[in-house]
């Protein structure tokens, strides 16, 4: 009778059993358990884990001493977790690291490119650099030079420009690969409100583009106008994840700025 069972049991056992199949398929990024301690024992990032979805821009947020910078480097693979794993477009970032990135771009605050080259020189630069064919590397440049409206600079030397022309080419240089997923550290800090607003209108482009896009910054304005979902660190732990009105619903607050103040308080 045992036997009977057993074989009836094993009978309606699928072959084949595919779980949650789509949305697998559908995260660009998936963060597991990431830590990262120093030497003499201080974690400064305690196992966190969030995923981040195909066209989705999505925020990481924290105040000082959170966390957030050494998490958002560990994405960027500008440093190695301690333990847990970060996947990107499916592969682990120790396999990424060791390959050219040509479905990944780095927006940092820091200027990337070179003064003593002009707009053009730059794209060009770093075009060839990603191994962009020379037949495609005419065509993505005047259409980032036109993105970023930057074509009339275009044979400008970079260190003449101005701040907000100086962001926007620091962009157009992580960008004239195509990237899938682009990594925004604080992209309008320091910028006049009129300067902003021109970055948000190009982070909008890229979302229109499916690009996968993962943005810090200290400006809540720029998290609910942007950010699809976000994620709150505080004293090295993930305390909050969800879309901006689905935060502001649980802690019955009317602004992501009152929110960020409750759940990310500054780290002693």
């Amino acid at each position: 009778m045992a036997e009977a069972e057993k074989g009836k049991d094993e009978k309606n056992q699928p072959a084949v059993e595919v779980s949650e199949l789509t949305k697998i398929i559908n995260e660009r990024i998936i963060v597991d358990r990431i830590t990262f301690s120093v030497k003499n024992g201080e974690t400064i990032v305690d196992r966190i884990t969030f995923s981040v979805k195909n066209g989705e821009t999505f925020g990481l947020l924290g105040a000082n001493g959170s966390g957030k910078t050494t998490t958002f480097n560990m994405l960027s693979g500008l440093l190695s977790p301690s333990s847990g794993s970060v996947i990107i477009l499916g592969k682990s970032m120790k396999e990424i690291k060791k390959i050219p990135r040509p479905e990944i771009g780095f927006v940092m605050q820091e200027d990337s490119f070179y003064e003593t080259l002009t707009v053009k020189e730059n794209l060009e630069f770093f075009a060839e650099m990603m191994g962009i064919p020379e037949e495609e590397k005419e065509k993505r440049i005047k259409k980032l030079l036109q993105e970023m409206s930057l074509s009339d600079k275009a044979d400008t030397l970079s260190s003449r420009l101005s701040g907000g022309m100086k962001k926007r080419l620091n962009m157009a240089c992580a960008l004239v690969h195509d990237p899938k997923v682009v990594f925004l550290d604080e992209p309008t800090v320091g910028l006049d409100p009129m300067v902003r607003k021109e970055i948000w209108n190009i982070i909008e482009k890229m979302h229109e583009s499916n690009k996968t896009i993962i943005i810090t910054s200290h400006y809540m304005d720029e998290v609910e106008k942007l950010c699809h979902r976000v994620a709150i660190m505080y004293s090295s732990r993930l305390v909050a994840l969800g879309t901006p009105e689905e935060l502001k619903a649980k802690y019955k607050l009317k602004q992501m700025e009152d929110v960020f103040a409750y759940v990310a308080k500054p780290a002693e």
